[in-house]
């Protein structure tokens, strides 16, 4: 059976994402050990500096999605089961830096599809509870963990279907933001799978830095940043980190 990491990376106007891509790849190879598969454009791709062996799909991206006012080429998630050529997939956002081994192991389970529905706010302030944010639970689609079987590709077919009426859905679940979300489809979709009986999750909380925290320095071992007047530092714990400026550090 295959196992591999799949990776989406665009830039855009405002961002230089191939630069966080960098970054993440190197540590994807350090701590995962895994084959790695990214789907980006050409016109990406020819920013990006030799990474070793990766495997790389090319699409481009749906346009039209914004976040706070600026340009967010972040969904065509929806398309991980048919773009990843491995058995058991682990799909992650560029910008959650793996500074442990610890997702890898969830590759190695019998569960179909994982997604966690907790994240922790590195700050202390619980910024992230979502439970104001939707009448059903929401999913942190950051990292995602399934096989290719039928169960999973309806999952997928689900959420494609949801993107297609996406503001039905979001009225019906009486979701806050209308924006075009990946943690929002998952969710729904899921929900819509599953009914109320649940779903199974990953055992985790996604550590994550709020975007108002500028990250000040980087290493292969974790990462530090500020907020405020105050500098803090996090090692060998993986982290989300929201705010993209990270791309100039």
């Amino acid at each position: 059976m295959t196992k591999g990491v799949l990776l989406f990376c665009f830039d855009t106007a405002d961002t230089k994402y191939h630069s966080i891509l960098e970054r993440c790849v190197r540590l994807v190879k350090k701590n995962l050990k895994l084959p790695i598969t990214v789907v980006t454009n050409f016109k990406t791709f020819k920013k990006m500096k030799p990474m070793g062996f990766i495997n790389y799909k090319f699409i481009e991206p749906e346009s039209g999605n914004t976040k706070l006012g600026k340009e967010w080429n972040n969904v065509d998630r929806h398309m991980a089961y048919e773009l990843s050529p491995y058995d058991s997939t682990l799909v992650m956002d560029i910008d959650y830096f793996c500074f442990t081994d610890n997702l890898a192991q969830f590759l190695d389970t019998d569960y179909d599809f994982l997604v966690p529905d907790t994240a922790y706010d590195l700050t202390g302030r619980n910024t992230f509870d979502q439970r104001r944010w939707s009448m059903i639970p929401m999913v942190w689609a950051t990292v995602l963990v399934f096989k290719k079987n039928h169960k999973v590709r309806k999952i997928f077919e689900t959420v494609k279907y949801i993107k297609q009426y996406y503001s039905y859905f979001t009225d019906m679940y009486r979701v806050y933001s209308k924006n075009l979300r990946n943690d929002y489809l998952f969710a729904m979709a899921l929900q819509q799978i599953n009914g109320f009986t649940g779903y199974n999750k990953l055992p985790l909380a996604l550590p994550t830095l709020p975007p108002d925290c500028e990250v000040v320095k980087i290493t292969d071992n974790g990462l530090a940043w500020k907020y405020r007047d105050q500098i803090s530092y996090v090692e060998d714990q993986d982290v989300h980190v929201l705010n993209k400026e990270m791309a100039n550090v």
